[in-house]
């Protein structure tokens, strides 16, 4: 059987839903059984009368760190999201990924999504890890969705995805309208924007409307909306990691050494940046060749 940490809430608004976390976090560890995964739950074991009171901060950190040491001898870490990722479970889900352990994203059958389904989705991460790639094959699986075009000064380029950008805008236009913009974003010397009018109005439709971003946008773009929260929980900013140095090293083969290792860098640079930064994002991995775009697009699907 594969050894597998499970995530799930566990303290509620109140006693009631606090027992109904429970019973979900014991559904959800069947659902591992049938699956053929060893399950291992810290909130299940540790948080409960006579071991840890999870009402004192000193135990329930002592709780948290003996989930850790677990992490280090597990295979993956299962996220079921059927009811959301709190604060506790992102946590496990950063020590997981910075131990380079699998996380893997689940929605438990039969038992109701109390998760909002987005309707604006965000996509990040470093140069070269498979962002449009992995939008193009989401669009494919769900026609309905569109992506948000933003404007910037750079000419078109070949992995554009259409629609994406309205390109060859001159810096003077773009000032003129900074206004319109949540905020002018300066990447490599070329100006991006894109006007809060087109995402708001986004937020109206029941499909999918798609933003490929730099993690500062998608700072501003989630502070913007916070003063509605019903608003910004139609947003799920999604992280795609990068590959480990061999895979880079591949993908990159024929380009000199220089310019490879400063990849490398600028990927490990961006990824930690994510792993500790304050944005809610849902990470995701295109690390398998072959079939890495696939898994990402699947992860993606459990959300909606």
């Amino acid at each position: 059987m594969r050894r597998v940490i499970l995530e799930s809430p566990f303290k509620g608004e109140n006693w009631e839903s606090t027992e109904e976390n429970v019973r979900f976090a014991r559904l959800c560890g069947h659902d591992c059984f049938l699956r053929g995964e060893a399950f291992f739950a810290s909130h299940l074991l540790y948080t409960q009368e006579h071991v840890l009171d999870d009402k004192i901060p000193e135990e329930r950190k002592l709780g948290i760190e003996g989930g850790f040491v677990w992490k280090e001898v597990s295979d993956a870490t299962i996220v079921y999201v059927n009811c959301g990722i709190s604060k506790g479970m992102n946590l496990g889900i950063k020590a997981a990924l910075k131990m380079g352990h699998l996380v893997e994203y689940r929605c438990l059958v039969d038992y109701p999504k109390i998760i909002s389904t987005p309707v604006i989705i965000t996509i990040t991460g470093a140069s070269g890890v498979g962002k449009s790639t992995i939008i193009k094959k989401f669009i494919e699986k769900n026609p309905k969705a569109e992506l948000i075009t933003s404007y910037t000064t750079r000419g078109p380029r070949d992995p554009d995805l259409p629609g994406e950008y309205l390109c060859n805008h001159t810096f003077e236009k773009m000032k003129e309208m900074e206004s319109e913009f949540f905020k002018l974003f300066s990447v490599h010397g070329n100006f991006y924007g894109t006007l809060r009018k087109s995402v708001t109005e986004a937020m109206v439709y029941c499909d999918p409307r798609v933003l490929i971003l730099v993690p500062e946008a998608v700072k501003v773009i989630m502070e913007y909306y916070s003063k509605w929260p019903i608003l910004l929980d139609l947003i799920k900013s999604f992280y795609v990691l990068s590959p480990g140095k061999d895979e880079i090293r591949r993908r990159l083969a024929g380009r000199g050494e220089i310019e490879i290792q400063k990849r490398i860098d600028d990927c490990q640079k961006w990824d930690e940046e994510a792993l500790t930064s304050n944005i809610p994002y849902i990470f995701l991995k295109n690390e398998e060749q072959g079939i890495g775009i696939d898994k990402a697009v699947e992860q993606m699907m459990v959300f909606l």
